[in-house]
């Protein structure tokens, strides 16, 4: 998947049945309706900023890099 530099928004992400299955399996406590709905039209760049502290770096890399082999 070209996440576009992570400019690709997360509404696009979760549009590919592989990646949003992905991101369910490693984030589930903010792959719910509620958090989607607010998070669709946020690129990954803004997410990761979000995201920071809340899950180890590494993880974070280990999803992008599955992403990207999508």
């Amino acid at each position: 998947m070209n996440l576009k530099n992570n400019e690709i928004t997360v509404g696009e992400v979760i549009s590919n049945p592989q990646a949003n299955a992905l991101l369910k399996r490693e984030f589930p406590d903010v792959m719910n309706p509620f958090m989607l709905q607010l998070a669709k039209k946020m690129t990954i760049t803004e997410i990761l900023n979000l995201a920071k502290g809340r899950y180890p770096q590494e993880k974070i890399d280990r999803v992008l890099a599955e992403l990207q082999a999508i």
